[in-house]
């Protein structure tokens, strides 16, 4: 039961984080939902979301999803963007919303990201979660914060 709640609130942020008002992320499996919302497309509409709830600069986000910062500045706010880059956002959402709630403060996992940490070799979460590996390697740690397990 604590996962499904945990799905649907992870859903609602994502929704919310990606300005997606028109789709339904709140029925059925959570990766058929993302994936639906991948083959819609999001926009640059999505984009601006994301920045004003991360709270990460246009600069950081055009490097985090493999994106011009100049091309993203030229982008109409309801052009699509590419499905990798799409996709990305989708992770990337996920991401904040998990740290947030270990944190139980987006200023703290803010912070966190932006910290030298010895279980990533001494990297900064920011730095490594520019793949999908690298965002596999902060939400496992997240997951260890979150059960108390520290290396």
């Amino acid at each position: 039961m604590g996962e499904t709640i945990n799905h649907k609130k992870e859903r609602e942020t994502v929704a919310k984080w990606l300005d997606l008002k028109s789709l339904s992320l709140n029925k059925g499996n959570a990766s058929f939902a993302y994936l639906k919302v991948l083959k819609e497309g999001l926009n640059r509409n999505s984009i601006n979301s994301f920045i004003k709830h991360s709270n990460l600069t246009l600069k950081q986000v055009a490097k985090l999803i493999h994106v011009s910062e100049r091309t993203l500045q030229r982008y109409s706010p309801d052009r699509s963007i590419d499905i990798n880059s799409s996709e990305r956002l989708i992770e990337l959402t996920r991401l904040f919303h998990k740290g947030i709630n270990v944190f139980n403060e987006k200023e703290k996992f803010i912070i966190w990201l932006d910290r030298p940490n010895k279980s990533l070799a001494n990297s900064k979460p920011i730095d490594l979660i520019e793949t999908s590996i690298g965002i596999d390697l902060v939400m496992d740690e997240l997951l260890r914060i979150e059960h108390g397990v520290f290396s």
